[in-house]
């Protein structure tokens, strides 16, 4: 057994692994994002960087130590795939690093699925969005690309420090745009410095068409927000996201398929009631007839009310 493999043990393979994912990366931002201790992170890259597996370097704006993985660590985390960073790694690559460490530790432990761009410059042909530039076109590949609900296109992670010229920060804008049409990536989202860079590219996407759902920019959560995230939360807040799609894609059930009740009717309004039905044969009555004797009694009575019955009296008039 060679002293590399008695002094590497799986916690610091696992450690190295996330190092090397990202190339440069900062101590603090390896323990936010495996919710570890720091002093474990130091040990585990001292045991590394015993093994020849990594090197590192201090860090002056209070990131504390930056780190990135040797060939021989690539090759021995299993990390075949990805090109080792070029030592030493200048200032600008180290800042930038510190700057998607940090956005790698807040989607680690947010438990999404990530890839770093050294990963996907493995398959750049399927992950790389072509961008306009002053020599005509060129490609580019997000800092992370994270999966999100289970979607099978991810999100284009950036981390934005707000240094580019603004004719350069509209055509990367143009070609987000454009990925997200054609379906490669789903959104994207930007993760700033500061509030200022965030006014700045909301701006730029406004102009470019790129605002709306598909579209974040944020600033950069702090290590105290990460910390405080609990991985087993952002997957239970997932699962609900994914049932609540589910539920408003899926037809409704046999239960719901059912026809409503049907109300009582509403009451017709009444008729007179019909006549009755006569024989041809028999006399129709008519309302109000009387029988003959009847009606001869009814007109005796009356013409002796009169006095039509009495003598004609003598009409008056002058003697002759």
């Amino acid at each position: 057994m060679t002293v590399e493999k008695a002094i590497v043990g799986p916690g610091s393979v696992r450690v190295g692994r996330f190092i090397g994912r990202l190339g440069v990366v900062s101590l603090p931002a390896v323990a936010a994002g495996l919710d570890l201790e720091e002093r474990v992170v130091r040990r585990h890259v001292a045991k590394l960087e015993t093994a020849g597996w990594l090197a590192r370097a201090p860090w002056v704006w209070g990131e504390g130590s930056v780190a990135w993985l040797t060939t021989a660590g690539i090759r021995a985390t299993g990390l075949g795939g990805v090109r080792a960073v070029k030592s030493y790694p200048s200032p600008g690559t180290i800042a930038h690093g510190v700057l998607v460490g940090w956005s790698a530790a807040r989607t680690e432990r947010r438990g999404r699925v990530w890839r770093s761009a050294r990963e996907l410059a493995v398959d750049g042909e399927r992950w790389a969005v072509p961008a306009r530039c002053e020599r005509g076109s060129t490609t580019q590949l997000p800092d992370l690309a994270a999966w999100v609900d289970g979607r099978q296109a991810p999100v284009a992670v950036i981390a934005e420090c707000g240094g580019r010229r603004e004719d350069r920060q509209r055509w990367i804008l143009e070609s987000w745009g454009d990925a997200i049409r054609s379906g490669d990536y789903c959104a994207v989202r930007y993760e700033c410095e500061s509030e200022a860079v965030v006014r700045w590219i909301t701006r730029l996407a406004k102009k470019v068409g790129l605002a709306g759902a598909g579209f974040t920019a944020t600033v950069q959560s702090s290590a105290a927000e990460i910390a405080a995230m609990s991985p087993e939360l952002a997957r239970a807040e997932a699962a609900a996201r994914e049932t609540a799609r589910l539920a408003a894609t899926e037809p409704p059930s046999d239960r719901l398929r059912e026809p409503p009740a049907r109300e009582p009717p509403s009451p017709e309004p009444s008729l007179p009631p019909a006549a009755p039905v006569v024989a041809a044969d028999e006399p129709v009555p008519v309302l109000g007839s009387e029988s003959d004797e009847a009606s001869a009694e009814r007109v005796q009575h009356w013409r002796e009310i009169l006095g039509m019955d009495e003598a004609p009296r003598r009409r008056w008039g002058r003697r002759r």
